[in-house]
């Protein structure tokens, strides 16, 4: 009589080795990585040969496998969900942290105070502000 159990399911943490992604991203990686040894080894026989730029490729190649190897952890590590999820979150906290009603008072007398002085800069704003005014479809703004 064998015991033997169904495999479970991959958590979290190793599901992510083996979504579409990922799988694309480790071939990837295998294909690239050994080429760039190829490039390197390649370079070195020209550099050997006496063609002294050939010295500046062998160090490049090693520096685009290591590229494509940091790329490579990023793109199976980082969620594209989560990250979004994050910017969104961290502008919706932005928006939500309220300005001091005190503090947003004394910003708008100055501004009052400074187009009283200087009338440009009134128009100018009445400009900013008939820009930032909806338009209906269709028409356009003719300010």
């Amino acid at each position: 009589m064998s015991t033997r159990r169904a495999s479970a399911p991959p958590r979290g943490s190793e599901r992510r080795w083996f979504t579409g992604r990922a799988v694309v991203a480790h071939i990837a990686l295998l294909v690239w990585v050994p080429g760039c040894i190829v490039a390197c080894w390649w370079q070195v026989g020209v550099a050997r040969s006496g063609d002294s730029l050939g010295w500046v490729y062998a160090v490049m190649w090693p520096c685009f496998a290591v590229f494509a190897s940091v790329f490579w952890w990023h793109f199976v590590h980082d969620d594209p969900a989560t990250l979004g999820r994050r910017g969104t979150h961290r502008l919706q906290q932005a928006a939500e942290d309220t300005v001091d009603p005190h503090e947003q008072e004394l910003r708008e007398l100055a501004l009052a105070a400074a187009e009283a002085e200087d009338p440009e800069l009134a128009a100018y704003n009445a400009y900013l502000a008939s820009l930032a005014r909806p338009t209906p479809p269709g028409r356009r703004n003719s300010s």
